[in-house]
């Protein structure tokens, strides 16, 4: 396989004290993939992360500049340093650094330089002189010197856009969290209530912050002695640097109100997740943030969160848990008095669940990790990935693993689909996507030409390294526009080919003429790689001339997780055929059909079921009338669309596709995932799909007693039948395994990245099919 060169990032920070953005940092870079490599620069000294950075094997150099002075000779160290390391990308993080780092990498002749805004933008008034001047300096050369900038939260975005930040070059990336540190645990829970003299049955409140105006911890003390008068036996805890009995200004706050009593004042501390998982209600007080790490970290751990609206802090929450306006004691005490009462709730109880899985699902670290890489591997350049497909559904059940392995290896992926109700999922997961105007039917011509012309649009737009198209229509005019667009680098996936290639009558015939000519063109980019999922199809294709031999690849499916597809004993009770299928005539389903009536008398009562559901959009979809007339004849079950496929082959004993030709079917990879044996047609696709004999049989197309008859041998047959899944399963782990599949589509854009620089897209020449 050719490896592509790491991508080179140099990060540089104003400290690595024990802080937001110096704990999202270590997260990032400990987590990142080998693709990168990674270099921090402290400004500073090396603080508390450094030695943990170096630990991971990460090179930590420090500056040594005094906190919040500017030293020339620490600016020049700077400058010689970046010159001699020549990073890709340098990502700056917070104010100071942004501006410092910022100007002196574009001086040293770093064109890549990413900002990272960690602070709200709110109340600025509060911060340092040198904070309020970095910042407002940052506004002004923002559309200069970043190339991209990078806000933790969406509120700190919109804010620094109205303070004068470069609003085109801004972007939000959530923080991410490591849901296997912070998770809950009780018996660190009562060992740490048990050191701090607190019994079980205390509300224990807490606040993760250190001694700062904006973390307003008046606001926190003031609501706290409110929330005593009702609840005199809640306890409070106060977390982080300032928060001991040596800072005079708390000591004064706390004797105010009177609350001495009932606070613990722990100061600085390293296991914060055991102090989160000791909590009842974790509470933010503060009167601006940007995006609160403690509060996502303390839903992880599955503790009650009351936040004040400030950042995004009533994002993270959603409506699992409390929010109160800033700096209003009385709104706060409230809010903390009802989440006071619903401790021990079942309410309570789905709250925190839902807190914990909104956590897992829209903040894991993984996420995180995959877009700052996403983001560095874009800026690096040369290796943005567009995948062209017609259907954005098809992306979700057939390419996102493929997609989430390219990004992974640091491409810049994009997706084009027509519009569709998976277009959310796509961006949910952080991709990039472009909605293509693209129908199915291909009636309309000036439709079609306006299809090739908006791809040849985004192709120059988006200007990728490499376009991959799946299925017929996004191979055929995503080839033609990559020629017109200059693409360095083509794949087109042909899945399988149909009537126009395989049929002998006059129609079939003048059809191929046309096909093969369309084919010719699309395919003839000069760097260029056609994947094929069975040799049948790749022979044809040389055969009429469409496809060079240099060109194919073979890559067998989608591919199957098999660390995730269960593999389950046969169920009891009566035997089933299951058939995972749209209704297509030419899936086989009128066969299947008919095979399930010829059954009717056997003794073994097999059960004849389909997985799938019609397609109107197909001109070989069954008709609604027809399906409602099988329905009515009960010879065959109709499960319709299904999301859980692994578990309806569980409760199934064979697997069945009377398809009548195929590239190389999934539900047969799933069947063999499975480990259940398979009765499929002799056609190229299906047979490619098993070891005939060995992990399933083969049967003529369109003979449906021949498919009734083999069905009823396999379910006569127990010994066979569960031999062959077994051999279908071994033969799936060597064969279609998804970590395959994905490493081959990396060798294949590897490949074409190797050869871009010196292949240019050839001049489209088309030629006319040869006579047969």
């Amino acid at each position: 396989m050719i490896k592509s060169p790491k991508v080179h990032v140099v990060h540089i920070i104003g400290g690595l004290g024990q802080g937001g953005a110096e704990t999202v940092m270590y997260r990032l870079l400990t987590q990142s993939t080998a693709r990168f490599e990674h270099t921090v620069i402290s400004l500073t000294d090396a603080g508390v992360f450094g030695p943990r950075l170096e630990q991971a094997n990460i090179e930590v150099i420090s500056l040594g500049m005094s906190s919040g002075r500017v030293s020339w000779s620490a600016l020049k160290a700077l400058y010689r340093l970046l010159k001699q390391l020549r990073p890709d990308v340098v990502q700056t993080w917070m104010y100071h650094a942004d501006l410092i780092g910022g100007v002196v990498a574009r001086l040293a002749g770093v064109r890549h330089v990413v900002w990272g805004i960690r602070n709200s933008g709110a109340h600025l008034e509060r911060t340092s002189r040198a904070v309020r001047l970095s910042a407002w300096l940052c506004a002004r050369l923002s559309g200069l010197v970043p190339a991209a900038i990078v806000a933790c939260a969406n509120d700190a975005a919109e804010r620094h856009q109205k303070k004068g930040y470069a609003a085109a070059k801004m972007q939000v990336i959530p923080n991410g969290y490591d849901m296997a540190r912070w998770s809950s645990d009780a018996a660190t829970r009562i060992k740490l209530r048990a050191q701090l003299g607190v019994s079980l049955n205390t509300p224990l409140l807490g606040a993760v912050a250190r001694w700062h105006p904006l973390k307003d911890h008046a606001n926190l003390i003031d609501a706290f002695s409110k929330v005593v008068q009702a609840h005199s036996q809640a306890r409070l805890v106060l977390v982080g640097d300032g928060m001991d009995s040596a800072n005079p200004e708390l000591m004064e706050l706390l004797r105010r109100h009177g609350v001495e009593a009932q606070v613990l004042l722990l100061g600085r501390r390293d296991d914060i997740p055991a102090v989160m998982n000791a909590l009842d209600i974790h509470v933010l007080s503060s009167c601006a943030e940007g995006f609160p790490n403690v509060v996502a970290e303390a839903m992880a751990v599955g503790a009650a969160n009351v936040v004040t609206d400030v950042g995004d802090a009533a994002y993270i929450v959603d409506a699992f848990g409390w929010v109160a306006p800033p700096r209003d004691p009385a709104a706060l005490a409230h809010s903390l008095g009802e989440a006071i009462c619903a401790l021990g709730s079942p309410a309570m109880a789905v709250r925190l669940q839902k807190g914990r899985e909104r956590v897992q699902i829209e903040f894991s670290l993984g996420a995180m990790v995959s877009r700052y890489e996403g983001l560095w591997a874009k800026l690096a350049g040369g290796r943005r990935l567009l995948m062209v497909v017609n259907n954005p559904a098809f992306i979700m059940s057939h390419r996102l693993p493929i997609i989430q392995a390219a990004r992974t290896a640091g491409y810049d992926v994009h997706l084009a689909t027509m519009d569709g109700p998976a277009v959310a999922s796509l961006r949910a997961l952080g991709f990039t996507h472009h909605v293509v105007p693209m129908n199915r039917s291909g009636r309309n011509p000036v439709k079609e030409i306006y299809t090739v012309y908006s791809l040849w649009r985004l192709f120059r737009r988006l200007r990728p390294a490499i376009v991959h198209t799946v299925t017929i229509k996004p191979v055929l005019y995503g080839g033609i526009a990559a020629r017109l667009a200059r693409v360095p680098g083509f794949v087109a996936a042909i899945s399988g080919l149909g009537f126009v290639f395989t049929g002998a009558g006059f129609k079939a015939r003048s059809l191929r003429v046309v096909a093969t000519l369309l084919y010719r063109v699309a395919l003839g980019h000069g760097n260029s790689r056609i994947i094929f999922q069975n040799p049948d199809d790749s022979r044809l294709m040389q055969k009429f001339g469409a496809v060079r031999e240099s060109q194919v690849v073979m890559i067998r499916g989608s591919g199957v997780d098999m660390q995730a597809w269960p593999i389950e004993p046969e169920p009891p009770g009566p035997l089933v055929a299951l058939m995972v299928s749209r209704l297509l005539k030419d899936k086989g389903v009128e066969e299947f059909v008919e095979a399930a009536r010829l059954s009717q008398t056997h003794p073994l009562g097999v059960q004849w079921k389909i997985a799938g559901s019609l397609d109107p959009g197909n001109p070989a979809s069954i008709s609604p009338e027809t399906l409602a007339q099988w329905r009515a004849e009960g010879v065959v079950t109709f499960l319709g669309e299904c999301d859980n496929i692994a578990g309806q082959y569980a409760q199934s004993h064979i697997a069945v596709l009377a398809s009548y030709r195929e590239g190389l079917p999934k539900s047969l990879i799933e069947a063999a995932a499975s480990g259940r044996a398979v009765v499929t047609t002799d056609v190229p696709g299906c047979r490619d799909a098993i070891v005939p004999n060995e992990t399933g049989l083969l049967v003529p197309v369109q003979d449906a007693p021949a498919l009734a008859a083999v069905v009823q041998r396999l379910a006569e047959n127990k010994v066979l039948r569960q031999a062959m899944g077994q051999a279908g399963r071994r033969f799936a782990e060597r064969v279609f395994d998804i970590r395959e599949v994905q490493r081959l589509h990396l060798e294949t854009y590897a490949v074409l990245l190797a050869r871009k620089r010196h292949t240019q897209p050839k001049r489209i020449e088309p030629r006319l099919p040869e006579s047969e």
